[in-house]
């Protein structure tokens, strides 16, 4: 099986594959209205906006495309398989395929459920939260369930607690590669590989490259297994009332858990209410897109520039792009 993004060259099989499914699966449930409905909603032009903006994933097994599903930020949605195919588990591998995606970024998964599909959805831990009212022709109302699964239910067991220097080993081993370490810390460190001797040694000697002593903050997000994450956060400005933070990394092997956004939310609340910040900023490389997201997710907003950000890193050219957060 190949569980992969759709491209606008998968459009007529995606919209025919959707297309059959509702056609042989929902007269069994649904008055001819309804199914009219369920048909003009999941058009070729929707499919196609959905598959533009890298929404819509297929599943391959062979040479067809057996399955599809469509992610709009934490809301599942268009999750179909060929009805000669079903009841073999692609429907429940596609939906964990998606739900791993949305968990990155999310705390939350939402979905509006047919009568197909609900049996499904709960036993994937799925809850009815809601009901939705959709008008059809004729006067016929369809009313559907909203569903909800809650995620990373470990996040409780997260603390925020001051770096340690016995962190650094554990910081340099989430550290595979060069490019992760330039993602990570762009031209603040030498050559690659560092060594936890490389970090305490910045961190400690250094005062992180910061000038004034009250002025730089490493810290360390730890589950009940030891680290998990870490940060720093360093005043910008005179008043003390700009917070940068930096050197933003999570275990690789924990990622998909939500850690990174319960770090920033965690680091966000204390920049605030204990250092007294009235904005946060940030950068990270624009080709560090599932940074980018977490960032977002955590509550950061682009900020446009007038000038761009370019680095000179491997050769490349790597853009900066700067976010921040408000106490408002």
């Amino acid at each position: 099986m190949d569980f992969q993004l759709a491209n606008k060259n998968n459009l007529e099989q995606v919209y025919e594959l959707v297309q059959e499914t509702i056609q042989v699966v929902y007269p069994k449930y649904y008055l001819p209205e309804i199914v009219d409905m369920f048909r003009e909603y999941h058009s070729r032009e929707h499919v196609l906006q959905d598959i533009t903006a890298r929404n819509t994933y297929i599943l391959w097994v062979g040479d067809t495309i057996v399955g599809t599903g469509t992610i709009q930020e934490n809301h599942i949605t268009r999750v179909y398989v060929l009805p000669r195919l079903q009841g073999k588990g692609y429907g429940t591998y596609i939906m964990k395929q998606l739900e791993e995606r949305i968990r990155k970024n999310y705390d939350t998964i939402d979905i509006d459920a047919s009568l197909p599909a609900c049996r499904l959805y709960q036993r994937l831990g799925y809850a009815t939260v809601d009901h939705g009212i959709w008008e059809c022709k004729n006067g016929v109302i369809q009313v559907y369930e909203i569903m909800k699964k809650e995620l990373n239910t470990m996040k409780n067991n997260l603390k925020l607690r001051p770096y340690k220097q016995a962190d650094a080993e554990t910081i340099v081993s989430w550290i595979k590669d060069e490019r992760a370490l330039r993602k990570w810390s762009s031209d603040r460190y030498g050559a690659y590989p560092i060594t936890a001797a490389d970090i305490n040694y910045k961190y400690l000697d250094c005062n992180g490259d910061c000038e004034e002593p009250d002025n730089f903050y490493p810290l360390t997000l730890v589950d009940e297994s030891g680290p998990v994450g870490h940060l720093i956060l360093r005043y910008t400005d005179e008043a003390k009332s700009i917070i940068r933070f930096g050197f933003v990394i999570v275990d690789d092997s924990k990622r998909g858990r939500g850690y990174g956004k319960k770090m920033l939310q965690m680091a966000i609340r204390y920049a605030f209410d204990m250092l007294k910040a009235e904005k946060i900023t940030l950068g990270v490389f624009e080709n560090n897109p599932s940074a980018y997201f977490c960032y977002k997710a955590a509550g950061f907003r682009e900020i446009p520039m007038e000038k761009e950000f370019i680095f000179e890193i491997l050769g490349e050219q790597w853009k900066c792009i700067e976010l921040e957060v408000k106490r408002e």
